[in-house]
């Protein structure tokens, strides 16, 4: 599900693709916005092979995914109210 992406400097992130939020060409280079960041992320790679790759890694099965995510989400934000009324 961790898609590699080399900047434009040469070093690699892994990306989980779930996350990713847009994939936009910049000249010979794309910028991919993902959540969680506050600037998107240069990639020396041509806008459309970025979004192969993201969705060859995407999961079959998605909604069982990101309802696993929102239950997570929904665990934490109770565990801190309990912990608050302490």
């Amino acid at each position: 599900m961790l898609v590699g992406l080399p900047d434009t400097k040469g070093r690699m992130h892994y990306i989980n693709a779930v996350y990713v939020k847009s994939v936009q060409p910049k000249g010979n280079d794309s910028a991919v916005e993902i959540s969680g960041r506050s600037t998107k992320l240069r990639v020396r790679m041509p806008a459309e092979d970025i979004v192969e790759l993201l969705n060859a890694a995407m999961p079959s099965n998605i909604e069982a995914m990101l309802a696993v995510e929102d239950q997570i989400q929904a665990d934490q934000a109770a565990a801190a109210a309990a912990a608050a009324a302490g």
